[in-house]
């Protein structure tokens, strides 16, 4: 099986993602309680809630339309005819900044902030998930642990793999449980601080995409196939 060689710097900034996704998912169950960037998650936690009468099928809707339309809108961005750096970047930028928005939404202590920092929130997911995709790093298009473990032992050495991206994946699965604790952490003092440090670790992401010759990216060029 052809081995794919990843760009580097994408991959940095995909786990950098990672660590923020870990935090935002954190924050979006113990507050907002369904997830604005996993589904999958979202759609059990409605079936779920219906079952044991406490439902959350609202905001879990609302989320998964919000979604949606981030998802439309990501898919025409990342068709246009830019470099594969240079779309991921944009895409980026403009989800750290929808989450900062977020941030001061919920901000606001006013009835509907709920609603809207939910809106907010899962439009951005839907636009990051569309960044992260064509960013297409193995097993990261989804911020999610289930494909990195498996991808991890699938192709070990002790499966008779090549134990190709070992490294990656589970620097991955660390950053989601890193993001995760942060998130929790720090929503646990302020849930807009919380949230606006996620926009911020995203915004700083793309901006790494921008950045052109520097010492520092250069030995990260070398680190060979990832």
């Amino acid at each position: 099986m052809k081995q794919i060689s990843h760009d580097p710097r994408l991959v940095i900034v995909v786990i950098m993602v990672t660590v923020a996704m870990g935090a935002l998912d954190a924050v979006s169950l113990t507050h907002l309680k369904v997830f604005t960037g996993y589904m999958t998650a979202t759609v059990i936690l409605i079936a779920v809630h219906l079952t044991s009468g406490e439902s959350v099928a609202g905001p879990g809707v609302v989320a998964i339309t919000a979604y949606l339309a981030g998802a439309a809108l990501g898919g025409r961005l990342v068709r246009r005819s830019h470099s594969r750096r240079r779309t991921v970047a944009d895409l980026l930028m403009g989800v750290g900044a929808l989450v900062l928005v977020a941030a001061l939404i919920w901000w606001q202590d006013a009835a509907w902030r709920y609603y809207a920092t939910l809106v907010v929130l899962a439009i951005a997911m839907g636009l990051q998930t569309s960044a992260t995709r064509h960013a297409q790093v193995t097993d990261l298009t989804l911020p999610a642990a289930t494909m990195l473990l498996h991808g991890l032992m699938h192709d070990s050495r002790l499966a008779g793999g090549p134990a190709k991206g070992a490294w990656r994946r589970v620097a991955a699965i660390l950053a989601l449980f890193g993001g995760a604790v942060l998130g929790a952490l720090v929503s646990s003092v302020s849930v807009p601080i919380a949230i606006g440090l996620v926009g911020l670790l995203i915004g700083t992401a793309g901006g790494l995409l921008y950045v052109g010759e520097h010492p520092l990216l250069e030995r990260l060029e070398t680190l060979g196939p990832l």
